[in-house]
């Protein structure tokens, strides 16, 4: 299809009902995060999972090249692709659906921390979603995985897709590394994530953009 501007966009009343929408999606998924990780997931018991894996990486701070990649990723996606509606609106859609999933497998597999973990300085996180708390428990599966893979998924131009590809593998080694995820977190995430977006890519084209 041709791309359309952002004002053909807001012209459209089928872009405007998705956008606010997806938009209100977010605000209801981030708002409650404090209250649902502090008093609901951290109370309840979980499993401790054996990671072969950790067994070969003894645990090493990251936090700083992990909390760099992912704000300086999604930062070169917008600037790239803030120009298309589409690519938003799509990229919008992926997001709050693959965190709501994801804010429903924390609950439906609750996991421990793994054994030897240097848990995650991330300032963002600390005091939006977790209330200033030290939070370990946000486990399966990987936020952090999922917040540059979908970048990956939905990535048109070529050095970009390799730039959000090499960050993606980087946090999710830095990831596993550091002990704040098992393995399975990291497979789970980009499972949930090419899922997603299969879905919305066949059904965003189904706007009448013209209209």
């Amino acid at each position: 299809m041709m791309p359309i501007t952002w004002k053909e966009a807001l012209a459209n009343r089928k872009f405007i009902t998705h956008i606010s929408f997806w938009l209100a999606g977010l605000a209801i998924f981030v708002l409650p995060l404090p209250y649902y990780f502090n008093n609901i997931i951290q109370p309840k018991p979980g499993s401790l999972l054996i990671d072969p894996f950790h067994g070969f990486l003894e645990p090493t701070n990251w936090s700083r090249e992990i909390f760099v990649l992912i704000f300086v990723s999604p930062a070169l996606f917008l600037l790239n692709n803030f120009k298309s509606p589409r690519t938003m609106l799509l990229t919008l859609q992926c997001y709050v659906s693959v965190n709501l999933m994801r804010m429903s497998t924390v609950y439906l597999f609750t996991l421990e921390a793994p054994e030897g973990i240097i848990p995650l300085v991330d300032p963002f996180l600390t005091k939006v979603v977790y209330g200033n708390n030290l939070f370990v428990k946000d486990l399966f599966f990987s936020g952090h995985t999922c917040t540059i893979f979908i970048l990956f998924l939905i990535e048109k131009k070529r050095w970009l897709k390799v730039v959000l590809g090499l960050s993606t593998a980087a946090v999710a080694l830095f990831l596993v590394w550091q002990r704040v995820h098992y393995t399975i977190d990291i497979l789970g995430a980009i499972l949930a994530c090419i899922l997603v977006y299969q879905f919305f890519i066949r059904s965003i084209d189904k706007i009448d953009w013209k209209k």
